[in-house]
């Protein structure tokens, strides 16, 4: 079955019930977006984050919650228009609904940086779009936090996934464009792109 993320569909309210096929997203969301892994890991490794923008914002959980832990309030994008219109009024101002492979380099253009870009819908784009993606991300932010289905730790429910690869050629994938690895797995700084004291 094709993905509904693939280029000519969009993510319908099915997905967001039954997220990564086992519960509502609402339920479930903090668990499996990576969020907590990547507030974690920015105060651990002390990288100050003032700028964020998040590809994928669902219904807007992730972004009060960066709000709350951070002092952020985030920008980005979300694909899908039934999540989109369920994120608070107060958040959607600054969520564009657009497919993050046009919102990317919309941005790099226009010259938009953050401290930080968070992102877990990589595994929704198909192999050949990630390099465009990879690349145009590492001009727009310092850091990236890529917490994400590897072959080797993956949902096994998650009938939307289109690419499964291991933990290697992700790393291959982000070195090549134009990321460097930190000292944690999750979290890449940029090489081209804005920097970030600390």
């Amino acid at each position: 079955m094709r993905s509904e993320l693939a280029p000519t569909g969009a993510v319908n309210a099915s997905y967001f019930k039954r997220y990564c096929g086992r519960a509502p997203y609402d339920e479930i969301w903090l668990d499996h977006s990576g969020a907590g892994n990547c507030v974690a890991t920015l105060r651990r490794m002390r990288v100050p984050v003032t700028s964020l923008a998040v590809l994928g914002a669902a219904t807007g959980q992730v972004l009060a919650h960066f709000e709350a832990e951070l002092g952020v309030r985030a920008h980005g994008c979300e694909i899908s228009a039934w999540a989109h219109a369920r994120i608070p009024a107060r958040d959607r101002r600054r969520v564009e609904r657009a497919d993050l492979r046009h919102y990317l380099p919309r941005l790099a253009r226009a010259g938009r940086t953050f401290d930080l870009i968070f992102c877990n819908a990589l595994i929704y784009l198909e192999p050949r779009d990630l390099p465009a993606v990879l690349e145009a991300s590492s001009r727009v932010g310092a850091y990236f936090h890529f917490y994400s289905n590897t072959s080797e730790d993956h949902e096994p429910g998650d009938d939307q996934r289109v690419t499964l690869r291991p933990r290697a050629w992700w790393r291959a994938s982000f070195l090549a464009s134009g990321w460097a690895p930190t000292r944690s797995r999750y979290l890449w700084r940029s090489t081209r792109g804005p920097s970030v004291p600390g």
